[in-house]
């Protein structure tokens, strides 16, 4: 089964909960909203949110990290973390 941005934003979103504060959670999501410039993500104020998006990929058998990774789910990467952090990193 391919992982779709879908299922790869909500599992993000989950597992990003998982390793953050409540509190903290709400402050990334303040600090997304109020931030002016493009590419930016205060999840990373946090945590290594990299990281954490990197496991979600491994469990669908997908290494960013391996030879060609980025070219072959590097659009997918980035989609997946773009509609999470649209989505305040909700996992449902």
């Amino acid at each position: 089964m391919t992982a779709t941005v879908e299922t790869l934003a909500m599992e993000f979103g989950k597992a990003l909960r998982s390793v953050v504060s409540a509190e903290e959670m709400q402050e990334i999501i303040l600090r997304n909203r109020n931030e002016s410039r493009t590419g930016i993500c205060h999840s990373h104020d946090f945590c290594d949110a990299n990281v954490v998006l990197h496991e979600v990929f491994l469990t669908h058998g997908m290494d960013i990290a391996d030879e060609g990774g980025r070219d072959r789910w590097g659009s997918l990467w980035d989609d997946a973390w773009n509609l999470a952090q649209s989505r305040d990193f909700q996992a449902d």
